[in-house]
């Protein structure tokens, strides 16, 4: 994947990033800030990516944990919220942590989930 970090401002390393996803359709919004915390180029972020280009980057020792809760909180449409590793822009797992929310509406097939990701401090349990 090759992208150029000079792009990207120097506080947009550290900044939360905000994301959409249309389930039903299964396409996925991020700004360049999301990018950056998954190793993606912000154009493709922008412009949308099915779902299994983020999954791809989170730790595998964490990807369980994750998708489990994406999973309730769409079967819920409830609330999300996970601490879990990810690979970034340099190509190194980092902590990240993540709040959303699941919305559906009329019609049982349009769901929504929106939320926001943002680095995280390392702990025992995300290292």
């Amino acid at each position: 994947m090759i992208f150029d970090l000079q792009s990207f401002g120097p506080l947009e390393l550290e900044e939360a990033g905000i994301f959409t996803w249309n389930v039903s359709a299964d396409v996925m919004f991020g700004d360049s800030a999301v990018a950056l915390l998954y190793g993606l180029p912000a154009e493709s972020a922008i412009s949308g990516q099915k779902m299994c280009a983020y999954l791809m980057r989170i730790h595998p020792d964490d990807l369980a944990d994750v998708a489990l809760a994406i999973h309730t909180a769409i079967t819920s449409c409830g609330s999300y919220h996970a601490t879990y590793r990810v690979r970034g822009a340099l190509d190194i797992y980092r902590p990240v942590e993540s709040w959303g929310r699941c919305f559906r509406g009329s019609e049982r097939d349009q769901v929504q989930f929106a939320g926001i990701i943002q680095p995280a401090e390392p702990t025992p349990s995300v290292r």
